[in-house]
C-alpha cells in the first residue's frame, strides 16, 4: 500500500514552539497540528549524564532524553473532528489490549487533567513526578537511569493496558510500578554481559516486585528494557509486547535500519503482556506472559548510532522502518542548521558534545509531536491501519494514544 503523505514541522527547544515555521508537505494543514505544550511533553537529557563522562572515561558514552504525552481523557481535550465517519471517531478511542476495549471518560470530569496512577506522596508517586517534572504519560510509563557502572544506562518503556478502565482498574499502576523497580533494579548491576543484569533479568525483578505492590490490585502492562554498556556498545534488550526500539545506522540497508525489534501479538491489537490477576479473576483465555516469554535480543553499537525504544503509541502512528528514519534525518539537518546559526550570531558550544545533546533532546520533542499528528490525521495510512486491513479490518488513519519513547545516542570515543 502506498503511503499518503503527511506534514514535519521542527521545533527548536531553544526557542517558543509558537514561533517555530513549519516544513510539512501536502497531507495535513497547519490548524491540525497541536502546539508543543509543555504540560503535555517535556524532553530531559538523562540526570546522569555529565557523569557518564567524568569518571573512568569509558570508551562509549550514551547521550539519551525521553518525551512522552498522554492521550486526552476529557471530551475538552478531544481533537476536532477533520471527518464526519463516526466509525474512525469511535475506532480512534480504542486502546491496546484488545478490539473491543475502550477509553470511558467522566461526564463531569474537571477541566483540569490530574495525574493518574500512584498518589504524589507515595515512594512510587515521587519518583514518577520527578521523572515526568509536571507532564502526564497517561498510562504509559518510561526509565532512563545510571547503572552501576559509571557510563551504564538502561533505558525502557511500558504501556499499561487500557482494557482494565473496563473492570475499574487505573491501568496506569501497573506501567508506573514496572518502570520504577525496573530502574531500581538497573540502578544496582552493570551493563557487562558476563556479571551484569540481563535485560530479562531486570523486567523479570521488576515483575516480581510489582506482583507484590499492594496498590497494583490488578492490571497488565507490555514492556522493553534496553542495558548500554559503556565499555564496549554493547546494547541487550527484552522486549514483551508491541512495545519496541529501533537503532539507525547511518549507511546501513536502504533507509538506514540497522535493526527494528518485531512486535509480539497473540492476534490483532492483542500484544503479549505482563500481568497481575486476582485468582478469581482468572479465567479460560486470560492473557498472562512472564519475562521468560520476552524477546531477548543483542549487538554493538557503533559511533553514531541512534536508539529509539516507544510504546505503541508511536510504532502504530510512525513506520518504524520509513518514517522514523526520514523523520531522524529531516530532524538533524533542521537542527545542524539552526545550532550553525546560533554559532554564527556569537553563542559558543559549551563542549563538544552541545549540538549532539540538544539534538537528541530536539528529536525526542518532536518524534512525539509528529506521532500526535499522525494520530490524529484520517488522511495519512497509518501502521495501525495497514495491520488492521491484514485482519479485514477499516481503520482510517491514526490510532489514538499514549506516547511515551527514549532516545539514544551513542558517541565512540
Amino acid at each position: 500500500m502506498a503511503f499518503r503523505r503527511v506534514s514535519f514541522w521542527y521545533v527548536d527547544t531553544e526557542k517558543d514552539p509558537r514561533d517555530q515555521q513549519q516544513y510539512h508537505s501536502p497531507g495535513l494543514t497547519p490548524q491540525d497540528r497541536p502546539l508543543l505544550g509543555a504540560r503535555f511533553i517535556y524532553t530531559c537529557p538523562s540526570a546522569s549524564l555529565e557523569s557518564h563522562r567524568l569518571v573512568g572515561q569509558p570508551p562509549f558514552q550514551f547521550l539519551t532524553a525521553y518525551a512522552f504525552q498522554g492521550k486526552p481523557r476529557y471530551p475538552e481535550e478531544q481533537p476536532q473532528e477533520t471527518d464526519s465517519s463516526s466509525s474512525s471517531a469511535s475506532a480512534n478511542d480504542q486502546d491496546d489490549s484488545s478490539p473491543s476495549s475502550s477509553t470511558t471518560s467522566d461526564a463531569d470530569a474537571p477541566a483540569k487533567k490530574g495525574q493518574i496512577g500512584f498518589p504524589a506522596d507515595s515512594e512510587i508517586g515521587r519518583w514518577r513526578d520527578e521523572l515526568l517534572r509536571g507532564g502526564e504519560a497517561g498510562e504509559d510509563s518510561l526509565m532512563c537511569t545510571s547503572m552501576s557502572v559509571a557510563g551504564d544506562v538502561a533505558i525502557g518503556v511500558a504501556d499499561g493496558v487500557g482494557g482494565w478502565t473496563e473492570n475499574g482498574i487505573d491501568p496506569s499502576l501497573f506501567s508506573q510500578a514496572l518502570m520504577f523497580h525496573a530502574s531500581k533494579s538497573a540502578a544496582t548491576a552493570p551493563a557487562n554481559p558476563e556479571s551484569g543484569a540481563a535485560p530479562n533479568r531486570i523486567l523479570a525483578e521488576a515483575f516480581e516486585k510489582v506482583l507484590k505492590e499492594p496498590l497494583v490490585v490488578a492490571g497488565s502492562a507490555t514492556a522493553c528494557i534496553l542495558t548500554l554498556n559503556s565499555s564496549n556498545g554493547t546494547l541487550r534488550s527484552a522486549n514483551l509486547g508491541d512495545s519496541g526500539f529501533v537503532i539507525l545506522r547511518q549507511g546501513t540497508g536502504k533507509q538506514g535500519v540497522f535493526h527494528a525489534s518485531p512486535p509480539q501479538q497473540l492476534g490483532f491489537n492483542t500484544p503479549l503482556q505482563l500481568a497481575k490477576l486476582p485468582h478469581e479473576w482468572v479465567q479460560e483465555g486470560s492473557i498472562s506472559n512472564t519475562p521468560k516469554d520476552a524477546a531477548s535480543w543483542e549487538c554493538t553499537l557503533q559511533h553514531g548510532d541512534l536508539v529509539i525504544v516507544g510504546t505503541d503509541g508511536l510504532f502504530d502512528n510512525v513506520d518504524a522502518k520509513i518514517e522514523i528514519p526520514q523523520f531522524a534525518k529531516f530532524i538533524k539537518e533542521k537542527h545542524h542548521a539552526s545550532f550553525a546559526a546560533r554559532q554564527g550570531e556569537g553563542k559558543k558550544a559549551g563542549d563538544s558534545l552541545e549540538e549532539d545533546k540538544e539534538f537528541v533532546q530536539v528529536l525526542a520533542t518532536n518524534l512525539v509531536e509528529y506521532a500526535k499528528i499522525c494520530q490524529n490525521s484520517t488522511t495519512k495510512q497509518s501502521p495501525f491501519e495497514r495491520e488492521a486491513a491484514r485482519y479485514g479490518i477499516h481503520f482510517p488513519g491514526g490510532k489514538i494514544d499514549d506516547v511515551a519513547l527514549v532516545c539514544c545516542l551513542a558517541i565512540e570515543r
